[in-house]
């Protein structure tokens, strides 16, 4: 008889967790709330990535994505302030070929670097942040989804062989996702755009890996600062499988920056520690 009651102790838990799930269920549907209101599997997520590429409204959608206008740049130590438009005037003026146009660096009165800039998908120059958008495809409950998403829908590509010989045109987070396709700095920003509508203290790092030109992302938490390499298409789903930055080698990151701010590197400290004072917080963008 012993044996007997034990054997029912395992069917007894698990009649209770369905009854608590189906309780729950009942719940979260009485509150509003579809307990498939978030994709999990791949199969989930591709036909979330399909839904959101057939928005109802797209024009609507590309005005409310677009990238500033006339955003400005200030700098936080020196007192400098400079427009995209100047930027894009003085361009202009030079009568440089905007195909080799690789961008600007930009100095304050103490000639620190405290804004750079790229050129856009509509040929003119924006502040780094101003690549930021604020846009997320659809709603995710992990914060692991946001790169298996852009793994199954970005695919990499350099810039001079989507867009005809330019050696450098930057994508905003926007237009990464809608084209389909982007180098390591158009990954880069759509991710870190994700995860920061998230609540997420993620950054874009610009810099080296191992001795070449690269761009890459950093989480800053609590408990450390994640790495992700935003081309990878490892499928990782927890947070504990990204590389700490700590541990990652070869980067040797020069400037990162988020929606609002810039960072430069005095290049004095551990490169692998992103919030230690070699960190210059140099400048922000008006929008």
């Amino acid at each position: 008889m012993k044996r007997q009651h034990f054997k029912l102790i395992p069917i007894a838990i698990g009649v209770s967790c369905f009854v608590v799930a189906t309780l729950l269920k009942a719940y979260l549907s009485s509150q509003g709330i579809s307990s498939n209101q978030y994709p999990n599997t791949d199969h989930e997520l591709s036909l979330k990535i399909e839904e959101s590429l057939s928005p109802s409204s797209p024009t609507d959608s590309d005005k409310i994505y677009a990238l500033p206008s006339n955003a400005v740049a200030s700098s936080l130590n020196g007192g400098y302030r400079l427009s995209e438009l100047e930027v894009t005037g003085q361009l202009n003026l030079s009568n440089k070929d905007p195909k080799q146009d690789k961008g600007f660096i930009f100095l304050d009165s103490l000639n620190q670097k405290f804004m750079a800039s790229k050129l856009g998908l509509d040929h003119k120059h924006h502040f780094l942040n101003s690549f930021l958008v604020d846009y997320h495809p659809f709603e995710v409950k992990e914060f692991w989804m946001p790169h298996q998403v852009l793994s199954m829908r970005l695919k990499y590509q350099l810039d001079k062989e989507q867009f005809a010989g330019f050696q450098e045109i930057w994508l905003s987070s926007y237009e990464s996702y809608r084209i389909g396709r982007g180098d390591c700095e158009d990954h880069s920003i759509a991710l870190a755009d994700w995860l920061i509508g998230m609540g997420e203290d993620a950054r874009v790092v610009v810099g080296t890996h191992k001795g070449q030109g690269h761009a890459w992302v950093v989480v800053i938490r609590p408990k450390g600062t994640f790495l992700l390499e935003s081309t990878s298409k490892k499928k990782r789903r927890l947070w504990s499988n990204y590389p700490l930055a700590s541990l990652a080698q070869g980067y040797v990151p020069e400037a990162m920056f988020d929606r609002d701010y810039y960072w430069i590197s005095d290049q004095s400290g551990d490169p692998s520690d992103y919030s230690g004072p070699q960190w210059l917080k140099t400048g922000r963008i008006h929008r």
